[in-house]
């Protein structure tokens, strides 16, 4: 079976890293005996499908994949559960399995996969939405204390950036095989 593994995180900071995800990945797709590629990136699923998310998705399309593996479902999207939804109903029409090892679910198996696929697309939303007001309500306390948050005033960085003010990034989909 010709597989694809995807493993994201938010951010490139030390206490993340996409390592952890492909090793567990890695070592799942070996005890099935399966060829894999790997697709790994760094970025936010809250508002958008990410780059390379989306070309893993155009080949499934294609058919170029008969499974696609993700360590955890909210390592795929943290999109509203009703696009989370759609992403999934797409892979499984393209006859793409899709499986979350952590959540152990599999669309082979389908009283889970039709049982539990949406539950776990909504916990997987109200996760990131309860990590972004984490986030704000840390940022206005340390503001609050008198800490700086952000570039400072005047900075000459001249880096292209989003509206919210993140790096602009070139994506490329480099897949590697083992």
């Amino acid at each position: 079976m010709k597989t694809i593994i995807y493993a994201r995180c938010s951010t490139d900071e030390k206490r993340q890293d996409v390592e952890v995800q492909l090793k567990e990945l890695r070592e799942y797709c070996k005890r099935q005996g399966w060829e894999y590629d790997e697709v790994s990136e760094y970025l936010s699923t809250y508002k958008q499908t990410p780059e390379k998310l989306q070309k893993i998705l155009d080949l499934i399309t294609k058919r170029t994949y008969d499974v696609f593996i993700v360590f955890n479902l909210d390592r795929f999207s943290r999109q509203h559960p009703s696009k989370t939804e759609k992403m999934l109903q797409h892979i499984v029409d393209c006859k793409c399995r899709f499986i979350a090892i952590q959540q152990n679910l599999d669309s082979d198996n389908e009283m889970l996969w039709y049982s539990f696929k949406g539950l776990w697309s909504y916990i997987s939303h109200m996760y990131s939405q309860n990590l972004s007001e984490r986030v704000k309500l840390g940022m206005k306390r340390a503001k609050a204390k008198g800490k700086h948050i952000g570039r400072k005033k005047g900075s000459k960085d001249k880096k292209q950036r989003s509206k919210k003010g993140y790096y602009k990034r070139e994506y490329n989909l480099h897949i590697k095989t083992p």
